[in-house]
């Protein structure tokens, strides 16, 4: 292989809009071998391009194996903390960072970026723990890191953050007199060629004067910024999260806070679908008859509701009716819109969008637009209905969670908002459902009363008509039904190093440190299972194996895994989904055991994470985020490619608060 390879492989990376994936195994083919080996800028660059296209652990896992090829370089080294920060695992990055630390005539760019990472992973101790001794102390750590990494290259960012992190730290003074020099670095950072329009260094003009004092000042920046971001939504949350860090330590004003309304709310919907024909045949009441003076009338009504909540990020189902039209008009709001599905699409279709009727092709026409239109379509499971009702519980609690994760991320303010006919009948699953489950947990509501609505037209109500066609081919399972539960595996890694003279240490290790765990919780699993290195273990709830999974990866760093002859950097790694399963007396162990699609899920998902974490699905950490009471915390690490190409999932890094 030729340089002129490498530099058209490299142009491929850095420009191709292609999944980095899918580059990544075209040129790791046993033709591209000796140009890895030859070239440590391919693993240097594919890293970055995976840690910037969330996926650390590809990574990680890509960075230590260059370091085999190209021995102690620093870069690599760098790039595997980074990607273990972005993953989580703060004590393993910290390793890594800290042996390259230790390099002599290190390049300074790098030494920088690893000073400033160092502080980073200070910061990231000191939001994740209460205690106020620890958090002073890792204030103090992160602000000296962060100075450490100015004072080589006097930028503004190393810069800022150290300032930030002494007032946190309660050292007013060196915070003043860095946020002092930071200013006229920023300045100068803007007059570079292409960053005049940087809202970022806006911002950290903004957070500099905050902490100077200076409130016209800072208030003129922040609102450049916030201009300047548009409708990155995410970027200016980040910006109020560190003003309200700063606000712990110094006074804010009303007119800076009021810059930041426009992150807005966050709205969960739920409302009644079209009444089936099957109402009118059982010679039920109406609940929402397809009338089009009642259809404008909710939809007027949730378009007022959507203004008074200043309602800028919604999530909701796509069922015809209160959906649709929730739907509907936060687009035409110009909000982010996330749709969740509660099963396969087809099935959707005919259990609650057109009813397999022709006379609804309107509403299914109507559902695609959204569905297209949508940031992003969730799905509770992409397996068929089958008849189970759990199903939509499961993406009630599900929609929910998503919600919450989301308003926790922005800072902003969780809402529901339901049209709910407060006479009618209530299902498991549904509106009234829904909005119990919701305000049981201390979060606020409104309804649009749709019994009211209905009364304020003063004519006999259309009712829809028909016999549907026949519901979707689906294989009926015969009488199991699935239940939802949370499944969790757990392997080693570098377990396959072990020679056959080390595995009884080793299982005395490790799976009795499991099983230990096991006996101390207040509730066990619902099924347990071993082989190797692996556990698979099933749950009744997502806090139960949460605890679990956090109590084994503490049991876990305590062991000396060189006494058994293992790599000093042997960890364990776990995937922790939650999902419906098929429960099944298992004959071959005598034992009710669960299978399905889900189980699956969970098992593809902990060889992705990052060595030293429990990496969740998406549809755990939303059943965490309803769950009250509790102090773990799913935190977004990126969307990966799952093991054995099963799927793409969006993962969070389980920890404690």
């Amino acid at each position: 292989m030729a340089d002129d390879d490498l530099d058209s492989i490299l142009a491929q990376v850095h420009a191709s809009p292609a999944d980095v994936v899918d580059l990544l195994q075209v040129y790791q083919g046993a033709n591209y071998a000796q140009l890895w080996q030859q070239h440590v800028r391919l693993y240097q660059t594919f890293a970055k391009k995976l840690i910037g296209s969330s996926y650390p652990t590809r990574a990680f896992e890509l960075a230590r194996e260059g370091l085999a090829h190209h021995v102690e370089d620093p870069e690599l080294m760098y790039l595997c903390a980074l990607a273990l920060a972005r993953g989580g695992s703060i004590s393993k990055a910290t390793e890594y960072v800290a042996e390259l630390l230790k390099r002599p005539a290190l390049d300074l760019h790098l030494k920088v970026e690893a000073l400033s990472l160092v502080g980073r992973l200070d910061k990231d101790r000191y939001a994740r723990t209460h205690r106020r001794t620890l958090k002073t102390r890792f204030a103090q750590e992160s602000a000296r890191w962060y100075a450490s990494a100015h004072g080589l290259c006097g930028d503004s960012f190393p810069g800022i953050n150290a300032a930030t992190m002494f007032l946190l730290a309660g050292e007013p003074a060196k915070a003043r007199a860095l946020a002092a020099t930071v200013v006229p670095q920023a300045q100068v950072e803007l007059a570079q060629p292409g960053r005049s329009e940087d809202y970022w260094l806006w911002a950290t003009l903004g957070e500099a004067h905050l902490i100077l004092g200076d409130m016209a000042e800072a208030d003129g920046w922040y609102r450049k910024a916030v201009q300047g971001a548009g409708s990155r939504l995410g970027d200016i949350a980040s910006m109020r999260r560190n003003v309200r860090l700063l606000s712990q330590q110094t006074q804010v004003s009303t007119t800076i806070w009021d810059l930041f309304n426009v992150v807005g709310t966050v709205v969960v919907f739920s409302g009644h679908m079209l009444d089936h024909p099957s109402r009118a045949a059982q010679q039920l009441s109406p609940r929402f008859p397809p009338d089009p003076a009642l259809e404008h009338a909710v939809s007027q009504a949730i378009q007022q509701d959507l203004e008074s909540l200043n309602a800028t990020i919604g999530y909701c189902s796509a069922a015809c009716g209160s959906d649709i039209l929730f739907a509907e008009r936060m687009l035409e709001r110009g909000a982010e819109l996330h749709i969740v599905l509660p099963f396969a699409k087809e099935d959707h279709y005919y259990t609650s969008v057109d009813f397999g009727l022709s006379g609804m092709s309107r509403w299914r026409e109507r559902c695609d637009r959204v569905l297209a239109q949508a940031k992003e379509v969730h799905y509770a499971t992409t397996e068929p209905f089958l008849g189970d009702h759990v199903l939509f519980a499961f993406v009630n609690s599900f929609t929910q969670g998503l919600a919450l994760t989301r308003a926790a991320q922005l800072g902003a303010e969780p809402y529901a908002l339901a049209v709910l006919d407060p006479t009618a009948k209530k299902f498991f699953g549904g509106t009234a459902y829904f909005l119990e489950q919701w305000t049981a947990r201390g979060h606020r509501a409104q309804v649009i009363d749709l019994a009211s609505l209905r009364a304020h037209i003063h004519r006999p109500l259309q009712w829809l008509s028909g016999s549907p066609s026949p519901p979707p081919p689906t294989v009926i399972p015969g009488p199991v039904r699935r239940v939802i539960k949370t499944m969790l595996f757990a392997d080693v890694k570098n377990f396959s190093k072990l020679r056959e003279e080390q595995a009884p240490a080793f299982v005395a290790q490790f799976l009795d440190q499991g099983a230990r765990v096991i006996r101390r919780l207040t509730n066990p699993p619902a099924f347990c299972n071993t082989w190797g290195d692996g556990l698979y273990l099933v749950f009744n709830r997502v806090t139960d194996a949460a605890d679990f999974a956090i109590r084994l990866l503490q049991h876990i760093e305590r062991i000396n895994w060189e006494k058994l002859g293992l790599p000093a950097d042997t960890t364990v790694r776990m995937g922790l989904h939650a999902g419906p399963v098929y429960p099944r007396m298992d004959k071959v162990i005598n034992r009710k055991n669960f299978f399905g699609a889900h189980v699956n899920r969970a098992a593809r998902i902990e060889p992705v994470t990052t060595p030293g974490c429990a990496f969740t699905s998406e549809q755990f950490a939303a059943l965490l985020a309803v769950e009250p009471g509790h102090d773990f915390v799913c935190e977004y690490v990126g969307v990966e490619r799952l093991a054995k190409e099963f799927d793409r999932c969006p993962l969070y890094r389980l920890g404690r608060r």
